[in-house]
């Protein structure tokens, strides 16, 4: 992203100079899907793409934000912060601010510019970046001195209790922590976390993001049923003495399958074989075994599939397509499903290939022209003074 074009744009809609340029990556989560608000483990990594916020102190209490994206702009007063879904974008704004007065952080009126290169929609998690974005641009600004964990969790409160989207943290984590060629292992429950090395180079491997372009709202999607549902089956485990998803293992629910609705079996069977196939594919990383890791990768997409019914024709396309092509160790979807992104780990001699054939199998299908490209795995949220 071209910082000065942003910061002439900035000039220009507020003609005034903007202090700071905060900004922070989306992901892709390697595995360990639907996992993070059950408390289990998930792998995510962060990615080149970024959201952007410029930013400069006024001297009311108005705030007002420019999209560049979208060629619009908001204002409102911090002192009434309501919802609107007139600009969806709009709502992680307010949201972020909201929090921040909800926790005794109290910013004043500031003019913003916000802009990125992460497709909307895709299932990287630009809703994440926006937040972690803003909400570091804030700490810096307003000198609030909030630790990165709490930026975190200050941005998935946000997104939970003012946008109404039950996400769990993973996505705010590793915008806020990510480094270059570093998966983070997070376990949801307490929070501890280790870094895994992603050495791609040595089997000179890539990701692959597949964004289907099949678009979902997910506060007003299956997103917030799987997890009441996921809720529900956790519940029955406790009610017949099994301590929950994290002391229980697939021997035990298979004892409950005759019993158990059937629906709900099949949303713990996944969470459970997802937090094993998530402890798998640290060991594979570890050794670099990336053909093991490959087959998680499989394994995980048809459980997503199957059990958590969260993909689509779309997205299990680039499954089937994987299994076939030669050079590809593995494949599936990533983020919550529902349309949106795979990802896919492919030989890079062999990544224009297989771009190539898969834009031609989605054609002839009869899909949505998919956006098929390389991702570098990069570093967290950043701010620079200027």
């Amino acid at each position: 992203m071209d910082e000065s074009r942003l910061i002439k744009k900035f000039e220009e809609v507020f003609h005034s100079t903007p202090e700071l340029i905060s900004s922070a990556p989306g992901r892709i989560n390697i595995i360990g899907e639907h996992t993070d608000y059950n408390l289990g483990y998930v792998l995510p990594a962060a990615i080149h793409m970024r959201i952007y916020f410029l930013a400069g102190r006024r001297d009311d209490d108005l705030i007002r934000i420019w999209a560049d994206d979208f060629g619009e702009e908001i204002s409102f007063s911090s002192r009434n912060i309501t919802t609107s879904w007139a600009h969806h974008w709009e709502t992680y704004i307010k949201g972020i601010f909201w929090v921040l007065e909800r926790n005794k952080f109290f910013p004043g009126g500031i003019n913003g510019l916000v802009c990125g290169d992460i497709p909307i929609g895709s299932g990287l998690s630009s809703s994440a970046a926006l937040e972690v974005s803003v909400i570091n641009g804030l700490d810096m600004l307003f000198q609030f001195g909030i630790a990165p964990m709490q930026m975190a969790k200050l941005a998935q409160q946000a997104e939970n209790d003012f946008v109404g989207m039950k996400c769990g943290l993973m996505d705010q984590f590793i915008s806020v922590f990510g480094k270059e060629n570093i998966a983070f292992f997070l376990d949801c429950l307490s929070l501890d976390f280790k870094q895994i090395p992603l050495r791609l180079h040595r089997d000179d491997l890539t990701f692959l993001v597949y964004d289907s372009c099949v678009k979902r709202e997910l506060s007003r999607s299956e997103y917030n049923r799987r997890r009441s549902e996921s809720s529900a089956a956790e519940r029955y485990l406790k009610s017949s003495g099994i301590p929950g998803f994290r002391g229980a293992t697939q021997d035990m629910i298979q004892g409950l399958r005759e019993q158990m609705d059937k629906l709900l079996y099949r949303r713990a069977r996944h969470v459970l074989s997802e937090n094993e196939r998530v402890q798998l594919a640290i060991q594979a990383l570890h050794n670099d075994d990336f053909l093991a890791l490959g087959q998680l990768l499989f394994q995980s997409h048809e459980s997503l599939r199957d059990d958590y019914e969260v993909s689509c024709p779309e997205l299990d396309l680039l499954y089937e397509f994987g299994m076939e092509f030669s050079g590809c160790l593995g494949s599936r979807l990533t983020g919550a499903g529902f349309g949106g992104s795979g990802i896919a780990l492919v030989k890079t001699n062999k990544t224009d290939l297989f771009t190539r054939e898969i834009l031609d199998l989605a054609q002839e299908k009869g899909y949505r022209k998919p956006r098929v490209f390389p991702v570098r795995i990069d570093k967290g949220a950043k701010t620079s003074i200027l």
